[in-house]
């Protein structure tokens, strides 16, 4: 499935367009995804999330940022890099440079794009890992849309916590609704359209390859960070800051 709007699509908006709590997804074992500890979006344009698409995060400005960006894409000062949170900077796919580079003008492959890009950034999204694992408060994960590299991360993380399969691609999915809104805003921003109509939308099989690869390793994806230098340990506190206890109903 590939949904690829133009990016002049939609029309001005207030608050931002692709931000949400990573909330009530199940894992196989009976627990949900926590309120208020993982959120995701496209890189936001001030502190204040007033406006359409705010009433998703009841908990608000996080205590931790994970900025996935480059460093040429920051157009501005980090609008939550102020007294209360700290934005952490973790550019993945710099070597690839640009970020997405396999995807190529006359070769529109987001799949292979996404398989070099998690394979290449499997050092920081580790490092991803133990950011979340130990932070105190709502975690906020972003790139430019909020939706490439941030969909491999918080999937990765959904994964290693035992998410299933069906719930963090629909997650993933969740941002289709969100393109047109999402390019107009940031075309508005002056952020330069892809290149490639391939990025300008999602893609399930992109994604698929990704959790195909990980989870294919021993131990799942748990293993798979644990190879790239992931503490056991911080996948047990990832899952302790993420999950419900297991639901147990009455007999």
């Amino acid at each position: 499935m590939t949904t690829n709007p133009s990016p002049a699509a939609g029309s001005a908006i207030d608050g931002p367009a692709n931000l949400r709590d990573v909330r009530g997804l199940r894992t196989h074992d009976g627990r949900i995804v926590r309120r208020g500890v993982l959120y995701r979006s496209e890189a936001l344009r001030s502190r204040s999330i007033d406006g359409v698409g705010s009433n998703d995060v009841a908990i608000w400005p996080p205590t931790t940022v994970i900025d996935l960006r480059a460093p040429e894409e920051h157009l501005t000062a980090h609008p939550l890099d102020v007294d209360g949170t700290v934005v952490h900077s973790v550019p993945l796919g710099v070597s690839l440079a640009p970020a997405l580079a396999a995807v190529r003008d006359d070769h529109p492959d987001l799949a292979l794009a996404y398989r070099h890009l998690a394979k290449d950034a499997a050092g920081e999204i580790a490092r991803i890992v133990g950011l979340v694992a130990r932070a105190d408060g709502p975690v906020l994960v972003h790139c430019t849309a909020g939706k490439d590299r941030t969909g491999i991360v918080v999937a990765v993380l959904l994964r290693a916590v035992g998410v299933r399969h069906e719930d963090v691609m629909a997650d993933y999915l969740r941002t289709e609704a969100n393109l047109p809104r999402l390019w107009a805003a940031l075309t508005a921003a002056g952020v330069p359209s892809p290149r490639n109509s391939a990025l300008l939308g999602v893609q399930a099989e992109a994604l698929e390859g990704v959790l195909d690869d990980v989870d294919a390793t021993e131990g799942g994806t748990a293993g798979w960070l644990v190879e790239h230098g992931v503490d056991p340990a911080d996948i047990e506190r990832l899952s302790a800051r993420l999950l419900s206890a297991v639901y147990a109903p009455a007999a």
